[in-house]
């Protein structure tokens, strides 16, 4: 089953996770970008994103890769 994935494209720009994006892109999830996902406390602190409209922050792109998956393989 395809995710709705949405990154504000400030974080995207910050922490450049646009790779794992991509990869997700051609797991067939529906990636798009938005100016701001309202959560600027902790996208200031490291790579995050939206999946099916929960926020997910994370401190490093293999940290958020590891919740991308937990939460995509439920």
């Amino acid at each position: 089953m395809s995710a709705v994935i949405v990154v504000c494209l400030r974080n995207l720009q910050e922490n450049r996770h646009g790779t794992m994006l991509d990869q997700l892109v051609q797991q067939g999830h529906d990636v798009s970008l938005t100016h701001c996902l309202n959560q600027c406390v902790g996208c200031r602190r490291g790579p995050a994103l939206s999946i099916d409209g929960a926020w997910i922050g994370a401190a490093d792109e293999a940290a958020l890769q590891n919740e991308v998956d937990a939460r995509l393989l439920k």
